[in-house]
């Protein structure tokens, strides 16, 4: 065999498992889906729609639609060369599009945990919008991969060193995520060790970062080492194991929630004012609060903060109990006479 021919058989070897690569990531998703469907309908299609259930669908449905696209483009010997060298962009476009999505996900579940703070939120979408732009450099540097006329594939790579931004940047922004989850929950436990949720939180959030950090750094890694037609091999993997963990996240919040909103009426006493509470959504909250509470639902139950902490000595016998975010809002302006 001929140098040009064991070039050709490598290159088909290497192209053959990339898309073998690609289909498996694919049918994970499926099945994926087809394991939580009845857990969709139940905690999604059955409440009502908010920011936080329309992201979940867009990030849910949109990334198997395109990937039926990609696998196609992989696939389909009809595509000419000129139609592949634009569709590549298209296929880096979306798929920096539907890991935003992703990562915006998790920036509202952050802004959730930490009360709504403007700070927090505006660190988080600064970073979020460095990130997209930096991928949007990175895969303006894109090209697709040259293959003989033998071989069939769209396939999108880099040339440059801009190129595996495209991974470093959501890593670098779900690392800040991550950090900012274990900080917040370090002090709700210092402060009260009661917080349900935020163990919920955590769980989900490590396993999270740990898929989406070994997947990112996996491509960044098999990008500057690997031969010229294996370095994209794991973009796929890394998109979709981002969407699904993010999907599963929504929904194992979305049990949490449906669960304590079974919860019956309780009475309480707060600073002598007895209170029927509920651990129901206000049906007045805008548009954007159900986002929030649709990402963190009853995520101060059985949280006791410091000023109430301090408060707690009081000989009128207080009982505090933060059963939501909006029942906090109200109870802080409660008169102390009343």
């Amino acid at each position: 065999m001929s140098s040009a021919e064991q070039a050709l058989a490598t290159g088909a070897q290497h192209l053959l498992a990339g898309k073998y690569f690609q289909v498996a990531a694919f049918v994970m998703l499926l099945y994926d889906h087809a394991l939580t469907i009845s857990d969709e309908v139940e905690r999604v299609w059955k409440k009502r729609i908010s920011g936080g259930s329309l992201l979940f669908l867009l990030n849910r449905y949109v990334t198997p639609l395109q990937f039926i696209i990609i696998i196609d483009a992989f696939n389909d010997p009809r595509w000419p060369k000129s139609v592949c060298s634009r569709f590549v962009v298209f296929e880096g476009a979306s798929t920096v599009v539907l890991v935003a999505i992703c990562q915006l996900i998790m920036i509202l579940r952050v802004y959730a945990l930490y009360h709504r703070s403007s700070v927090i939120l505006g660190v988080l979408m600064t970073l979020w919008t460095a990130q997209i732009t930096v991928s949007a450099i990175g895969l303006h540097t894109g090209i697709t991969v040259p293959l003989p006329p033998q071989l069939v594939g769209c396939i999108l790579t880099g040339d440059g060193p801009i190129f595996p931004c495209i991974w470093v940047a959501p890593l670098v922004t779900d690392t800040c995520i991550f950090g900012l989850t274990i900080w917040r929950t370090h002090r709700y436990i210092r402060d009260s060790g009661k917080a349900p949720t935020l163990y919920l939180f955590v769980r989900d959030g490590s396993a999270y970062f740990a898929a989406i950090f070994m997947a990112n750094f996996l491509n960044t890694m098999m990008y500057f080492l690997a031969t010229e037609d294996l370095k994209a091999i794991g973009a796929s993997f890394s998109q979709l194991i981002t969407a699904l963990m993010v999907s599963r996240l929504y929904l194992n919040l979305r049990q949490n929630h449906s669960e304590f909103s079974e919860l019956p009426y309780d009475e309480e006493t707060i600073d002598g004012v007895e209170l029927r509470v509920r651990s129901r959504r206000n049906r007045g909250q805008s548009f954007l609060t159900q986002t929030i509470a649709d990402l963190a639902e009853d995520l101060d139950s059985g949280y006791y903060p410091d000023r109430d902490d301090k408060n707690s000595g009081d000989d009128k016998g207080t009982i505090v109990i933060m059963s939501s975010m909006s029942l906090r809002r109200k109870l802080d302006h409660i008169p102390n006479n009343v």
